[in-house]
């Protein structure tokens, strides 16, 4: 019995040597997801930098890194002069927050590519996942130790899933039109 994909196949070629993907595609979007949970149960003190920043540079050395600011984020105050620790982690953390979900909407973006969805719809999809994903990253911190959930964070999960899509896109893009431009002769 020929498989769901074997008609496609045999109109396609190229398609044959793509059918890894898909499975790797889902098990990669699967261990990501997996993973955000994962780091998301993890207490503050498993997580924190601020050890590591302490013994690689002095205060003034850290304060030297960075602009003179001050902040609130969370009702937490965060300034330069008081702690550059803290402003350091600060924005390593929340730089994580937009990596990790620019690779998840990242891996969404190109599964949903290999099942040839429409456009409008593909995004709509890969926002609603990333959307979901960060509400239930925040809800999963509300019940793990030494975690404080922050609807903020939906917001910069929901940019680095944007980030991530137009990363992609552009490359697709890109890559669509140097192939366009290989085939003429100048």
């Amino acid at each position: 019995m020929k498989g769901a994909c074997a008609p496609a196949m045999a109109k396609n070629p190229s398609a044959a040597g793509t059918a890894w993907l898909k499975p790797v595609l889902w098990l990669s979007l699967g261990a990501w997801i997996a993973l955000i949970f994962l780091f998301s149960s993890q207490s503050y003190q498993t997580q924190t930098i601020k050890p590591a920043l302490e013994r690689s540079f002095s205060a003034e050395q850290a304060a030297a890194l960075l602009p003179s600011l001050g902040f609130t984020y969370n009702r937490h105050e965060y300034d330069t002069a008081a702690d550059p620790y803290d402003v350091l982690e600060f924005i390593f953390r929340k730089s994580a927050h937009l990596f990790v979900y620019a690779v998840l909407a990242g891996i969404a973006w190109s599964l949903q590519r290999c099942y040839r969805i429409y456009p409008p719809v593909l995004l709509f999809n890969v926002v609603a996942l990333t959307l979901l994903i960060a509400c239930g990253d925040e809800l999963n911190q509300q019940f793990s130790t030494m975690r404080t959930p922050n609807p903020e964070d939906v917001l910069i999960d929901l940019i680095g899933g944007s980030l991530g899509v137009f990363i992609l896109y552009s490359c697709s893009i890109g890559l669509r039109w140097s192939r366009s431009l290989s085939g003429r002769i100048f």
